[in-house]
């Protein structure tokens, strides 16, 4: 293969009769640089899109969360607390539990949901690094305190650190009482102070109140039981595969959920819009390829005395295809090597500089990650476009242009 390469690269932008099969060629490689481009960069920016959503969600959907398969609370005694630590792969657990309660402050109310939660489950959501104002703590100088999303305390216009004032009234209603029966009486109330609030995503803050677990097992006369056991992961570790571990050793009476399993829809839609739009660039791809028929089939014509002369020299008709054929994946190799190339300079561009901007959303410019399975799949894809561009072209041509040469020579020679 080698002597069919040395010649395809002297023929690939050598000085030609005809100037058209230059600009052929020259486009033929733009194209596949620009097509192998955008597949970089649009799958870039999909695949920042999707990390940004994750991370949007994860502080409160924890990597692996245990709750019952029928019911809404159990005992904690109920999980082998200690052997689901000691699975590998896992970093930090924490006892939950999650309800709707009502929320006022003065003359001003609304409704949200009232997660309560260990002390450590603040770093397991990484709380502190997501504060708006005030501090990460379930606990004042005055009892316990309760963490805000930060669109929940400015409609409650609550202030920090103010629990007998203007104290954040927390409104529940208490486990089987009936609201006609005992009117009042079917309510839990507590006054507490407001240590900060955090800003995550709009929906987190607009719906979610963080308070001590004992205040909400007492708030909500949870006796003691749970919502949920949620578990953060070590940072590497197969989500999916702890999950199924944990299943196992838990049992069928519990349902255990990764955070893509909770949210399947979600990274679901995400996974389909991507393999879509990689389709459609693919499709772009296979069209644009047709110029690299366009131009090994002039390079074919204008290369008949070539093709004459090497036959003359003793070169079969298989060596002449050989090297069209590496012709056509020179076109199709530099094209896509360029394409990655500028892939990702655009990247690094937009990564470095943030010069795409995004106004008035949770971050400052568009978000972008780049892959490297997402690069070698673009790379494969669009050699395999043209590998099947290339053999198209000389299966439909040969005939008429190699064979001919040399079934001419050697009807000369007979």
């Amino acid at each position: 293969m080698r002597l069919p390469l040395l010649f395809a690269r002297r023929y690939l932008l050598a000085r030609r009769s005809t100037n058209a099969v230059n600009i052929i060629t020259v486009i033929s490689i733009v194209v596949v640089a620009v097509v192998t481009a955008a597949m970089v960069v649009v799958l870039s920016t999909l695949n920042g899109i999707g990390e940004l959503v994750d991370k949007l969600y994860s502080p409160f959907d924890q990597d692996v969360t245990i709750t019952l398969q029928e019911g809404k609370t159990y005992p904690r005694d109920s999980l082998p607390l200690d052997r689901v630590k000691a699975v590998p792969g896992v970093a930090m657990v924490s006892w939950t539990i999650q309800d709707n309660v009502l929320l006022r402050c003065g003359d001003k109310q609304a409704v949200a949901t009232l997660k309560g939660v260990e002390p450590i489950y603040l770093d397991m959501a990484g709380l502190p690094g997501s504060m708006y104002e005030g501090q990460p703590r379930l606990r004042g100088d005055n009892g316990p305190t309760v963490i805000l999303g930060a669109a929940l305390k400015d409609q409650l216009a609550v202030p920090n650190d103010d629990g007998v004032l203007r104290p954040l009234v927390i409104s529940a209603p208490v486990r089987g009482r009936k609201l006609l029966r005992y009117r009042e009486q079917a309510f839990e109330r507590e006054n507490v102070a407001v240590a900060g609030s955090f800003s995550i995503n709009m929906d987190f803050d607009q719906r979610f109140a963080v308070a001590p677990i004992a205040l909400a097992d007492s708030l909500l006369h949870y006796g003691g039981q749970v919502s949920a056991l949620e578990i953060k992961a070590v940072p590497g570790t197969d989500i999916e595969l702890l999950a199924d571990r944990i299943g196992a050793l838990v049992g069928p009476r519990f349902k255990v959920l990764s955070r893509y399993r909770k949210n399947e829809l979600m990274y679901r839609t995400n996974a389909i819009e991507k393999r879509f739009t990689f389709g459609v660039l693919a499709f772009i791809a296979l069209i644009g390829a047709f110029n690299i028929i366009a131009s090994l089939t002039l390079m074919m014509i204008e290369k008949q005395r070539d093709m004459r002369t090497l036959a003359g020299m003793g070169a079969t008709a298989s060596f002449v295809r050989r090297v069209f054929f590496a012709e056509g994946m020179l076109i199709v190799g530099v094209g896509t090597v360029a394409g990655l190339l500028l892939g990702l300079f655009v990247c690094g561009i937009q990564l470095w500089t943030g010069v795409v901007r995004l106004e008035g959303s949770v971050v400052k410019s568009y978000p972008v990650q780049v892959m490297v399975s997402d690069l070698a799949l673009i790379f494969l894809a669009v050699m395999a476009i043209g590998i099947l561009a290339t053999a198209t072209s000389l299966m439909g041509l040969w005939r008429r242009s190699a064979d001919g040469a040399v079934g001419y020579l050697q009807a000369a020679r007979a």
